[in-house]
């Protein structure tokens, strides 16, 4: 028998954002429910002031009822923000941070524990998520020399290290560490000085940190956020993701097996072409697997982007992750998703800006008749090959002034 809905007399529907935190816990099991009149009300202040003072499974639900307001247009009422006190000077200290991935896939994790002099006993681990870890260095050093060492990892990014719980991140790193057992890879040298600082670590995964801000959606709102989600590619987090080299090539080369090779085509004629074969590569590309592993590459850059840019930003990146996770091949392909498909848009902009702003797509050469082919070969010398179309300037940038657009740069059907 399914189970009724409570009802809630009027003073807890109308709960002012002072009161919402005490009449969340006061109502027990019911809170979600509660939460979920407050959102059909439209009482949020009482849904804010929950999601930043409440406490356990209601303030999660809070988070969430939050984040679905702002997806719908809601203005939410600020309210302050909890500082948490620091601990006394015999507790123990450990601190985490990620350096979220880069265009290759590769992120970094950082363990950070005080010792009684005062410095940290630190680890900094690279490793490739689902693969090997790459490199391990482990010491004794100060607090702002960890700092220092974590901004020169990361160079110009244009983004900074990401604080995380430690027990997901020693999960993370033991994680990888059981993926050398399996496949019988030595470790590098550099984890034995880590070891120490891995001692204690989570034998099943703790959740992820951005799954605990409460950022879920559902699939209208997700698909409403996500419209526009090319633009995540011009983000720091998301500039340098791009497909491998030879995935881009294959699709020159479908580009030009659909144009002539009598005659140049205009851009006009060139854009629809262009834009049906980067949608036919998104799907050929995006695997299920591969959308799986990107999800998860994606979750760890959003922790990135709520901290620099705040929550509508991460909530833009929370519905990409979601419209991702629910690609099809028949309904919602891959190449429905704007992100997916600025890929091979950002890719194919960034080579006409490296070929002086022209893309050369190679053309078949149409066979020669049998009378053409003895004159053909004693003009050439050779038969056969493919001739190289260069392509009309497609708003690529200015290679002049060294611009890397990070986006489409042809118009879209």
């Amino acid at each position: 028998m399914a189970k009724s809905s409570p009802s809630f007399p009027t003073d807890q529907l109308e709960a002012s954002a002072d009161d919402a935190p005490a009449v969340a816990a006061a109502v027990g099991d019911d809170g979600p429910a509660l939460i979920e009149e407050w959102v059909k009300s439209g009482n949020a202040a009482a849904v804010a002031a929950v999601a930043e003072r409440g406490e356990g499974t209601v303030r999660k639900v809070a988070r969430r009822a939050v984040n679905v307001l702002k997806a719908r247009g809601v203005n939410i009422p600020s309210t302050p923000r909890t500082a948490r006190l620091p601990g006394s000077a015999g507790e123990q200290v450990r601190e985490a941070w990620l350096l979220p991935p880069d265009g290759t896939g590769t992120l970094g994790l950082i363990l950070a524990e005080r010792q009684k002099s005062g410095s940290y006993g630190a680890a900094f681990v690279y490793f490739r998520d689902g693969l090997d870890i790459l490199r391990v260095q482990a010491g004794s050093l100060g607090l702002a020399k960890i700092k220092e060492s974590m901004a020169q990892a990361l160079g110009s990014a244009g983004y900074g290290p990401v604080s995380v719980p430690w027990a997901w991140a020693q999960y993370r790193i033991a994680e990888r560490r059981a993926w050398h057992l399996t496949h019988n890879v030595p470790e590098p040298l550099g984890m034995t000085g880590a070891q120490k600082l891995l001692e204690g670590a989570p034998t099943s995964p703790p959740p992820h940190p951005f799954d605990e801000e409460g950022l879920a959606l559902g699939d209208e709102d997700a698909e409403k956020l996500a419209r526009e989600s090319a633009v995540l590619h011009q983000w720091p987090e998301f500039r340098a993701w791009l497909p491998p080299e030879r995935v881009v090539q294959e699709l020159l080369v479908h580009i030009g097996r659909r144009l002539p090779a009598d005659r140049q085509l205009s851009l006009d004629e060139l854009t629809p072409i262009i834009a049906r074969e980067v949608a036919a590569s998104a799907d050929r590309y995006f695997t299920p697997d591969r959308r799986a592993v990107l999800a998860q590459r994606m979750k760890d850059s959003a922790l990135s982007v709520l901290g620099r840019l705040g929550e509508h930003a991460a909530l833009q990146v929370a519905a990409v992750i979601h419209v991702i996770r629910g690609a099809g091949l028949i309904t919602n392909p891959p190449s429905d998703v704007k992100f997916l498909t600025a890929y091979f848009d950002k890719a194919l902009s960034l080579l006409a800006a490296r070929q002086g702003g022209q893309l050369r797509i190679p053309v078949p050469r149409p066979a020669p008749s049998a009378s053409a082919e003895g004159s053909e070969e004693a003009a050439s010398g050779e038969s056969g090959g493919e001739p190289t179309a260069s392509a009309p300037e497609a708003g690529a940038g200015d290679p002049a002034q060294g611009e890397e657009p990070a986006v489409s740069p042809s118009p879209q059907p």
